[in-house]
């Protein structure tokens, strides 16, 4: 019989380990300064489809990126394709900063995904980052090509969104 825990493993869209999912939030809340939007790629194994193992920050592929909003430029995204290849990681997701709890989508988040490929899941952290967050008080957002985006939040997103340990 399955618990509840394996449930929500198994039918994740994505699972973080607990340390990694602390780490990006302090560091997604000292890159902003409580200010700014910031910002990082989930990075995981080619060979484990929906584990994220690692991030790298917006600001550390493209320093000038950080503009209040987030204005991430093709030198990133060639800092960030070598780091991938370098290190044998694909992007799994990336996750961005609101100023507020709002969590849902702006316009500008809609109309330019950061991987603008079917499938592609966004994740969005209130209050700068600032605060500890719960995965169920963050956005969840997987990109359609054809029809725009599905969205989660609340107790929907913990289902979706695995922190946790798995052997």
């Amino acid at each position: 019989m399955l618990t509840m825990l394996g449930s929500r493993r198994r039918g994740a869209l994505l699972r973080l380990h607990p340390r990694l999912w602390s780490e990006l939030l302090q560091e997604l809340g000292e890159r902003g300064e409580g200010i700014r939007e910031s910002g990082a790629f989930l990075l995981g194994p080619e060979s484990l489809q929906k584990v994220a193992s690692e991030f790298v920050l917006y600001d550390d592929l493209d320093p000038d990126c950080l503009t209040g909003g987030i204005s991430f430029h093709g030198v990133g995204y060639h800092r960030l394709s070598e780091h991938c290849r370098q290190k044998g990681v694909r992007v799994r997701a990336d996750v961005h900063t609101h100023p507020t709890a709002w969590v849902q989508q702006s316009s500008i988040d809609r109309g330019h995904p950061m991987v603008a490929r079917d499938g592609h899941l966004a994740v969005i952290v209130p209050n700068y980052g600032r605060t500890p967050c719960h995965p169920s008080q963050v956005g969840l957002h997987r990109y359609r090509a054809d029809n725009g985006w599905d969205t989660w939040r609340g107790k929907e997103v913990v289902r979706k969104l695995y922190i946790g340990r798995w052997p």
